[in-house]
């Protein structure tokens, strides 16, 4: 309990959203799950014009960053659905239109019930369902992938250690010795997620990052790049990286093979 307090301090969530995928001219449905006695939002979004069987059952569930919500991210879900992908982006307990308060369980638990929402509502195989972590969704997103032993994992903009960050931010002069109890720890999920996958290689991972991130140095997340498959290097900004024609190519691929 007293973890889940402590990790609230690193979440800045902003209520309501400023825009929706109709502003792309995309369809969407709205998707509500339960936790507990809190609703929880998501946006559903079928691609029609998807052509490329290789991803034509494929879906991504999206976990974005601790700043924001879902209509902050309307740059990923438009390269996303024009790369030939279904999508999922979905907001943490406290964000958006999503009730409750956010901290590393609750997010894990919230993505694990979209994730049977994908299963079960709409059909979606295991082996078809992509994890794209966001900046701290890519702890989030590690974390849920390895207790789901989930086949695609693809990490941009995260960290090894968010000790780290915090400290490189100052915010551990607010927070103290607390951050030692912190959770986000994507570098011991993906050592989990090796180990897992050493018998049987069915599981790959996915590491982007800018190198002119101006929130999280290359430096932290190098350490993840002996536990993944690809480790690619892009530019951008920490909330919008180039998604050019060469990155396009290296994420299709991946999923494809």
């Amino acid at each position: 309990m007293f973890k889940n307090i402590i990790e609230q301090f690193v979440f800045f969530p902003v209520k309501g959203l400023e825009k929706t995928p109709e502003l792309l001219n995309l369809q969407y449905n709205n998707v509500y799950v339960h936790q507990q006695d809190n609703k929880i939002h998501g946006w559903y979004i079928k691609n029609e014009n998807n052509n490329n069987p290789n991803l034509k059952n494929k879906v991504i569930l999206f976990f974005h960053g601790n700043a924001g919500n879902i209509s902050y991210r309307l740059n990923y879900i438009h390269k996303f659905y024009d790369m030939g992908f279904n999508l999922l982006f979905y907001d943490y307990p406290g964000f958006g239109l999503s009730q409750g308060n956010p901290n590393e369980e609750n997010c894990v638990q919230s993505g694990r019930l979209f994730y049977y929402f994908l299963m079960n509502e709409k059909k979606f195989k295991h082996e078809n369902i992509i994890f794209y972590g966001e900046s701290i969704g890519g702890a989030i997103s590690a974390n849920l992938g390895n207790q789901l032993n989930i086949k695609y994992l693809i990490l941009q903009s995260t960290f090894s250690d968010i000790k780290e960050i915090i400290q490189k931010l100052a915010i551990h002069n607010y927070l103290g010795i607390l951050i030692n109890n912190l959770g986000f720890e994507t570098i011991e999920y993906l050592k989990n997620r090796n180990k897992k996958n050493m018998l049987k290689k069915i599981m790959k991972t996915m590491i982007i990052h800018s190198n002119q991130d101006e929130l999280i140095d290359v430096k932290y997340i190098k350490p993840l790049e002996d536990y993944c498959n690809e480790f690619n290097i892009v530019e951008g900004t920490h909330s919008n990286i180039n998604i050019d024609e060469d990155l396009i190519y290296k994420i299709i691929n991946f999923i494809s093979n």
